[in-house]
């Protein structure tokens, strides 16, 4: 029996090895799975294995990993006749052994000959990453199964701090539904580690806003967290240049999903800087971004010092001068 299991969501893709290992009995216990990396493992030494017959159970499981020959990268070592043999092999229905080709990145090369053989002759499961109403949907659910229950808010804020991941989401639901019942977004805020593009975010919105005491309260988290100055420069410049295109494609008449998909951005983390960005004027948000273009060739030219520079600049917001550069060179 071949089996395929290929996509770019690692969560799905071990849940379904694991729901194919339960109905054979697979398990190394019963030592009856081996896994082969196609990149250290010879074509030869991997179809001899699937070719033995089990000896401890009904079934075995050879599981291969890394077949970078199906893929679009160049795999060393292997040749012609090597592709033959899998093909031969794949073409065959072997009833006694589980052959599992498993691959984390969606990177098949759809125009050999080999992968087409692979999905006229396996069982394919092609696991993609959910969409963004699937990963809402697929969150609460997980969370009720847990008998807990989480606010809508909460669960918002959960998911913009969250990558499309349902492995890492899986591990953070699991902290939650530990920590309280009822998720509020009190406990995602407490238990859900901030990306430092939301620090910066927050940071940038609190400078646009003039609150200086956030600002530094923000600044003063980063620094003490290794975050180095040139650094957080650039990542304020490109929370600015964001702030920028949102509101600039809103005046165009765009909606939340096109301009999410335009941005490549998450659409959680979109809500609040739509929020934001509507209290901001154009040519302002363009201004501060040119400050800080400044203000990155003065530090790295060496001009002005990393700390005081960014500081300065956050201390500027009180003041109607210009030219940070200018002033403290």
């Amino acid at each position: 029996m071949n089996f395929v299991l290929y996509g770019d969501d690692k969560f799905l893709l071990d849940k379904k090895l694991k729901a194919i290992q339960k109905k054979y009995n697979i398990s190394d216990e019963n030592m009856n799975i081996v896994t082969y990396w196609c990149n250290e493992t010879s074509m030869k030494e991997i179809i001899d294995d699937a070719l033995t017959p089990p000896f401890f159970s009904d079934y075995k499981m050879v599981l291969v990993k890394n077949p970078f020959f199906l893929t679009t990268q160049k795999q060393k070592g292997i040749t012609e006749n090597d592709i033959k043999m899998f093909l031969d092999y794949i073409s065959c229905d072997n009833p006694l052994t589980l052959f599992v080709i498993y691959r984390d990145v969606k990177d098949f090369d759809e125009r050999k000959k080999v992968v087409k053989t692979l999905r006229k002759n396996c069982q394919f499961y092609q696991c993609e990453k959910l969409t963004d109403q699937q990963l809402y949907k697929a969150v609460r659910e997980s969370i009720k199964a847990r008998n807990c229950q989480i606010d809508d808010d909460a669960l918002e804020l959960f998911l913009s701090r969250m990558p499309n991941d349902l492995l890492m989401i899986s591990k953070e639901v699991e902290k939650l539904s530990l920590y309280t019942s009822h998720i509020d977004k009190r406990a995602v805020d407490l238990l859900v580690t901030k990306k430092i593009e939301e620090n910066i975010f927050e940071l940038t919105s609190a400078y646009l806003n003039k609150d200086l005491e956030k600002c530094f309260q923000i600044y003063n988290d980063l620094i003490i967290k290794n975050e180095e100055p040139i650094k957080l420069v650039v990542m304020i410049a490109n929370s600015l240049r964001l702030l920028y295109q949102v509101k600039f494609l809103d005046r165009k008449g765009y909606n939340d999903k096109e301009i999410a998909s335009m941005l490549s951005i998450n659409p959680y983390r979109l809500r609040y800087i739509r929020q934001d960005s509507g209290n901001f004027d154009l040519n302002e948000l363009l201004e501060k971004i040119d400050e800080l273009s400044q203000l990155d060739i003065a530090i790295k030219t060496g001009k002005v010092d990393r700390y005081k520079g960014l500081e300065l600049f956050i201390l500027k917001m009180k003041g109607d001068n210009h030219g940070i550069v200018e002033r403290t060179i």
